[in-house]
């Protein structure tokens, strides 16, 4: 909770101050690591162990909707225990979660129930932690005297970063290791990441407005809480809206159409890593240069315009072309573009939640945000077979120009524009 404005005068904030947003990024950049192996690693453990592909499916559903509902209904407990707390907790148990995933898997006579179970346990875990990181990050951020802007570009870089290393490293160290091994080092990740927030993070406990609330009302009417704050906030609600379908989009973009493209020409398998790798280079490279760029740029044309072009351009490529180094080129462009989005969206969401309700309105707007990725698979997938990929391909596109019109259209992304006097140096956060 805001306690004090830090001087306007040219004095730089202390050296601990800063390195608690550094600690956080690091711990992130771990966990994230460890997860992305894991998104790997944990379909091919089922798949070699069980010797089904439903299965393997299965289990990847088993570890994401715990993860959706988790950080859901996991907001009203990061608001009330605080989210350095949570987030500590959460990825302690995860050590455990995680790592009895490849001991019950090779047990002799332990049911596929039982592995299922504790894949969704992990997943569950995962979501508490990753809700309470994500409301952590504002505080260090104002801990750190950065613009907002500049550090959630920080932590999107981290992000895309951690993604663009994981999904290959996965591949390799399970060639060499086996899927059981590699999941032991995500275990090993969930806890390095523990001990640098408990030990180096010291902002982030519940202030004296979440204690106060939760003294007054259940869980239940605190979770209602997050719901009723969404839907009084059109911008807010624009941007759930709008990700629901842009989400949809890309789940159909990655799961289907860009497998049928690659089976459909001359490329070869390498090519489905090949176009993601292009992607997050695309990505990182771009998300660089928005970290030292942000704070001069207009939000919301920086916003729509990188949005309308970035968003649809590989679907464009796969609709109109067979030829890889167009798509992959393509991939990259839009990489660069799309680097921004979440930067200015995550500040905006920051700036407008009050700091005492931010883990349950975050949780509400991701879950529905995420929502949308379920469908995609099944809706491309249907697309596909009826009409052909690039007819499918060309209808997702106009779908996602459509959607990301909006900010030129709909008075409430105007505020992606209005900058509070107080942004000029970042409240100090307390403890």
């Amino acid at each position: 909770m805001p306690v004090a404005i830090a001087s306007r005068g040219p004095t730089r904030p202390p050296v601990t101050v800063n390195r608690q947003l550094g600690a956080l990024l690091t711990a992130e950049a771990l966990s994230m690591l460890g997860s992305r192996i894991t998104f790997v690693a944990v379909p091919w453990l089922v798949l070699t162990t069980q010797d089904s592909a439903l299965l393997a499916g299965l289990a990847g559903l088993a570890e994401m909707l715990p993860y959706v509902l988790a950080g859901l209904i996991g907001g009203p407990i990061v608001d009330r225990v605080g989210p350095r707390p949570t987030a500590v907790a959460a990825d302690t148990a995860s050590v455990l979660a995680v790592a009895g995933i490849p001991l019950v898997a090779y047990w002799e006579g332990v049911s596929l129930s039982a592995l299922l179970l504790l894949i969704a346990v992990a997943g569950a875990l995962r979501g508490f932690g990753d809700a309470a990181k994500r409301a952590l990050l504002p505080r260090t951020i104002a801990a750190a005297d950065l613009s907002t802007e500049r550090g959630t570009a920080m932590y999107d870089g981290v992000c895309r970063a951690s993604t663009l290393v994981g999904l290959p490293l996965a591949g390799v160290l399970i060639a060499a290791f086996g899927p059981a091994a590699v999941l032991l080092f995500d275990a090993l990740s969930f806890a390095v990441s523990a001990i640098i927030i408990g030990l180096l993070v010291r902002v982030g406990c519940a202030d004296a407005a979440a204690r106060a609330e939760s003294e007054r009302q259940g869980y239940a009417d605190a979770l209602r809480d997050g719901f009723r704050w969404v839907r009084s906030d059109r911008l807010i609600l624009g941007i759930m809206s709008m990700l629901f379908a842009t989400n949809m989009f890309d789940q159909a973009f990655a799961t289907v159409f860009v497998p049928v493209w690659v089976r459909a020409g001359p490329h070869g398998p390498a090519a489905l890593g090949v176009i993601g790798t292009a992607f997050g280079l695309g990505a990182v490279a771009g998300n660089i240069l928005y970290t030292v760029v942000a704070p001069r740029l207009p939000r919301r044309m920086t916003f729509g315009l990188c949005f309308f072009l970035g968003g649809p351009a590989q679907l464009l490529a796969l609709a109109l072309t067979d030829r890889v180094w167009t798509v992959l080129v393509t991939a990259a462009i839009a990489g660069a573009l799309m680097s921004t989005v979440n930067p200015i969206l995550m500040a905006e969401v920051y700036r407008r939640i009050p700091i005492h309700l931010q883990g349950r309105v975050i949780s509400v707007l991701i879950a529905v945000s995420w929502a949308g990725i379920p469908f995609g698979g099944v809706v491309g997938g249907w697309a596909t077979d009826r009409f052909g990929l690039q007819t499918a391909a060309l209808i997702a596109a106009v779908g996602y120009l459509a959607v990301t019109v909006s900010p030129f259209l709909f008075p409430a992304w105007r505020e992606l524009d209005a900058r509070p006097r107080s942004e000029a140096k970042p409240a100090m956060v307390a403890a």
